[in-house]
């Protein structure tokens, strides 16, 4: 039977499981994280047959997860490494890991645990958390797709950015919604009186106040006048995306221009 390609649905972990969702895939990966690198290596951990390890193989290598590369030793055997993609598995294996020792194995059954290199004690729980560090439970949480994603602040104000980062991630918001999907409602941006994006909906006064926020922590001159000039320039550029639904190349240049003028380095 024919399995489906989920290689372009819109869901994460459905294109996921198409690179890596079988099971030999991750048993694979999991072997390669342990250091496992040659086809009889692990061919001889997972007793697979030769054509099953084959393809698998092939698969990984084909999306990056896993790299051909010379043998380590300088004989003609060639090795299979992890990729940067490949090493990334690491934390959803860690939780695939702990989920099955919470509901698969009996309290005294034997297992294999995984433990901090440096101590030798087992790796703490992996939790889910908010943005501002809350500890989520599952039932915390939900999908929704980018078009109808609840308002959010604009950049974060308790990170380690800069004040300049923050006033262009304002602008970079309205080049990434240009390039967003179009939903049932329209297009992403919209100004009926008020400006708003997939990242950063807001009024133009919400706007103004982020900005001289930003203007006067950097220490700008006249951060009055850059916060209104920032808002007038956003609001252009939104205008111009409605008519055209391209994103003004000049903006940039001109942002970059403004704030260097009011001395925000």
């Amino acid at each position: 039977m024919r399995k489906t390609d989920l290689s372009g649905a819109s869901c994460p972990i459905a294109r996921s499981l198409s690179d890596i969702g079988d099971w030999w895939s991750l048993l694979i990966v999991r072997d390669a994280l342990s250091g496992t690198t040659r086809f009889s290596e692990f061919q001889r951990s997972l007793g697979c047959a030769r054509n099953i390890l084959s393809a698998r193989l092939a698969k990984l290598v084909e999306r990056d997860v896993l790299a051909v590369a010379p043998a380590s030793d300088g004989s003609a055997y060639t090795e299979y490494r992890l990729t940067d993609k490949g090493k990334a598995l690491r934390v959803p294996l860690v939780a695939l890991r702990q989920w099955g020792e919470d509901h698969l194995f009996d309290a005294a059954e034997e297992r294999l645990s995984l433990v901090d290199k440096r101590d030798g004690l087992p790796v703490a729980r992996l939790e889910m958390h908010a943005h501002d560090g809350r500890t989520l439970s599952p039932e915390d949480v939900e999908t929704r797709s980018r078009s109808d994603m609840a308002v959010r602040d604009f950049p974060d104000e308790a990170d380690d950015a800069t004040p300049r980062e923050r006033l262009l991630g304002v602008f970079e918001a309205q080049r990434a919604s240009c390039e967003a999907p179009e939903s049932a409602a329209g297009f992403l941006v919209n100004m009926a009186g008020e400006f708003r994006d997939p990242s950063h909906p807001g009024t133009r006064d919400q706007l103004y106040d982020y900005v001289y926020r930003q203007a006067e922590r950097a220490g700008a001159r006249e951060p009055e006048t850059l916060a209104e000039q920032l808002v007038m320039l956003h609001t252009g550029a939104a205008d111009h995306i409605l008519r055209t639904r391209r994103y003004p190349d000049s903006v940039d240049k001109a942002v970059d221009v403004l704030l260097t003028a009011h001395s925000i380095g």
